[in-house]
């Protein structure tokens, strides 16, 4: 907490401590009157006077060479001990050079001379100095003494780290004034603080000054979201001049958002990562509100939530969301995780044709042995204007990619089941030769321009010999001694997806006369009679030709589970390259126009990344600078425009995420789109 001290000019007396204003605090009696320590000279003259009497001087001098003007009253008799100061409470600054009751603002004259205060009497009060100027003293009666703002109200402000505490005699008639605490507002105020409206009789512009607000740490501040300002997010507009047209020929507007929430149980088992966030904003009570909060201000048309709670799901967003309009499909993490996906739609805006959920836990592939889980849904928009069936229908895909940083190959295979899946959808949908658009949500946890990254954007990704580490960018690991290296192909052909990223049964495969045969195929047969038969000319090498093979004896020599050839896998494998046709862009820049700074979704654990992206589908065209690449245009979606992000900058101003305002240690992501009709 910090202090400030105007009246302490005696340099022996140091700077003022929280200790001695905790001290003056402790010892008030019920004083509303804020004390402001003296040096010790000034507190030794005011005691020797006290103790001289009403007719005393200090040490010789006069009470006006000593700059102190007292009340000289005995204590009313009428006045309760307990209300009395005692002389070592007495710390507050006095002034002598008090304004007269003709001197006072406007609001005060009509009740001192109400009251017939005589003018000339002294008047007990304390005076902010130029420095931290704005107080004035009010007239004393019966040793009631009081403070009001300067006569200038409307541009009045409050010196920080003054505690003005409101007490039972703040009004100039000695009467009680209100100051009913108002009730937190959880979605924008930060934890720990209350307001105070200041009352009309005190002069102050209620449209200039709406609220005080008073912080644990003592500080006055003004404005009830003191990072509202830091984490200001701008919409940008990107749909250019418009066009003037038939409604027939107007695209079908929505808006998007993708939003990581952050799983309450995730949270509270990494809570580490939070050290640095207030207690109460991580409370699963606030932040939900928080949340739905955020969802009610951009009101999206599609939401994809990932690190969705299945409790929290079902028992209130999936309630809270339907009453807003929205229809929801979920999809939970396998295994013990908790946590999943959800998609939620307008029903009035879209309709559902299908939705695919996607488990990337695969028992028969190492790369697939995580619960990391997708969903896919396929959306029909609805529009009063026009026939449904001129617009295509949307593939919408919700996915939350494996974070650990060192386990690209992962990352890599859950991607190509993911576009496996998408492909499939869109094949399905696909109607007069013409693909249906593809939105692509999630947190990928991999930076911009990172290899998985470039493998999305451009379609295309040599992956032999890179290290593990490098396929998200998460982290440098570059000082580990043998890292991980990608060795193809990444997963076996039994998963039967191609290194285009697409099932085998949709592959475009080349017929031939010959027949050809996968390894898993051919080792069924190994334990068959012509296998067993040793070949006339057969030279006999001891130790490798000279044992005759012999079956298990379990009945599995006879077992031939491919019967057909033709299901067997028969594409080229690449084990350099993986390959996808899906056509995607990202609708960020990754980059602040104004500053040049990174846009960062993420900041929790002492660095600002971006791993959220909202790519869509796009027509590539000819890039002739041969940087490799690929240059995008508009496609049947146009992106008209979408949320800023910020730096990690501007993020830590506002202490991390979570925080007051954003609930999440993500950023939420929102874009809008016109979707063009068929044909």
């Amino acid at each position: 907490m910090t202090s400030l001290c105007p009246y302490i000019e005696d340099d022996s007396a140091g700077e003022c401590s929280t200790t001695s204003l905790l001290e003056s605090d402790g010892t008030s009696d019920g004083d509303s009157t804020p004390r402001l320590p003296l040096s010790k000279d000034q507190t030794a003259l005011l005691q020797d006077w006290l103790r001289g009497g009403a007719g005393g001087t200090l040490r010789g001098e006069s009470a006006e060479e000593n700059g102190v003007s007292v009340d000289t009253e005995d204590r009313p008799p009428h006045q309760p001990p307990e209300s009395w100061e005692e002389p070592t409470t007495m710390a507050w600054q006095q002034t002598r050079n008090a304004p007269t009751a003709s001197q006072l603002p406007g609001p005060w004259q009509g009740a001192v001379a109400a009251q017939g205060v005589d003018q000339d009497q002294s008047i007990v009060g304390w005076q902010l100095t130029s420095a931290v100027a704005g107080w004035q003293p009010l007239p004393t009666q019966e040793g009631i003494a009081g403070c009001a703002p300067a006569q200038d109200a409307s541009g009045f402000e409050p010196p920080m780290g003054w505690h003005f505490q409101p007490g039972q005699r703040d009004c100039p008639d000695g009467s009680i004034m209100e100051w009913p605490p108002l009730p937190m507002r959880c979605a924008s105020e930060p934890v720990g603080s209350a307001e105070w409206p200041f009352p009309t009789a005190m002069g102050v512009n209620e449209a200039a000054n709406a609220l005080w607000q008073f912080q644990n740490e003592g500080d006055l501040v003004m404005d009830t979201d003191p990072y509202q300002g830091l984490l200001a997010r701008v919409w940008e507009d990107l749909s250019g001049p418009q066009v003037d047209g038939a409604d027939d020929h107007r695209p079908f507007e929505f808006t998007i958002m993708s939003y990581n929430i952050l799983s309450q149980d995730l949270l509270e088992t990494n809570n580490d990562l939070y050290a640095h966030c207030q207690p109460e904003c991580l409370k699963w009570e606030f932040r939900f509100q928080n949340i739905l909060q955020e969802f009610e201000t951009w009101d999206p048309d599609i939401l994809c939530l990932q690190e969705v709670q299945e409790n929290h799901y079902h028992q209130q967003f999936q309630p809270a969301l339907q009453l807003q309009g929205y229809e929801c499909v979920y999809k939970r993490r396998t295994g013990i995780k908790t946590d999943g996906c959800a998609v939620c739609y307008k029903r009035e805006r879209f309709s559902l044709v299908s939705e695919h959920p996607v488990e990337y836990f695969r028992p028969i592939v190492e790369t697939l042995n995580r619960d990391n889980v997708g969903l896919l849904v396929l959306l029909r928009p609805l529009t009063p204007a026009r026939d449904s069936s001129e617009l295509p229908d949307i593939c919408v895909a919700n996915t939350h990619l494996i974070f650990n940083p060192r386990r690209g190959d992962i990352k890599l295979t859950q991607l190509a089941v993911l576009f496996a899946e998408i492909e499939q959808v869109v094949q399905a949908a696909r109607t007069d030769g013409t693909r249906c658009p593809v939105i692509l949500c999630g947190d990928l946890n991999a930076v911009p321009e990172s290899p998985l990254y470039k493998l999305i954007r451009n379609g295309e990704l040599y992956y032999y010999g890179m290290p593990t580490w490098k396929v998200s960018s998460q982290e440098d690991c570059s000082h580990q001694m043998c890292p991980r290296k990608l060795y193809g192909p990444l997963w076996p052909s039994r998963l039967r997806i191609t290194d285009s990223c697409q099932y085998v049964d949709m592959y475009d495969k080349k017929k031939t006369e010959k027949l050809r045969y996968g390894r898993e195929f051919l080792l069924q047969l190994r334990y068959s009679a012509p296998a067993l038969e040793r070949p006339e000319n057969l030279v006999i090498i001891e130790g490798v030709t000279d044992a005759k093979p012999e079956p298990p004896g379990d009945g599995s020599e006879g077992y031939v589970s491919v019967s057909e050839p033709e299901d067997e896998l028969f594409c080229n494998r690449s084990p350099t390259t993986l390959r996808h046709n899906l056509n995607l862009t990202s609708v960020y820049s990754h980059y602040l126009p104004e500053s040049g700074r990174p846009e960062v979704t993420t900041c929790s654990s002492g660095f600002g990344l971006t791993v959220d992206y909202i790519f869509y589908s796009a027509q590539p065209f000819t890039d002739k600078s041969g940087k490799g690449r690929r240059r995008y245009k508009d496609g049947a979606l146009k992106l008209l425009g979408r949320l800023s992000l910020l730096s990690e900058h501007d993020i830590w101003l506002a202490n991390g995420l979570p925080n007051g305002i954003c609930s999440s240690d993500h950023l939420s992501l929102l874009a809008k789109f016109g979707l063009k009709p068929r044909g």
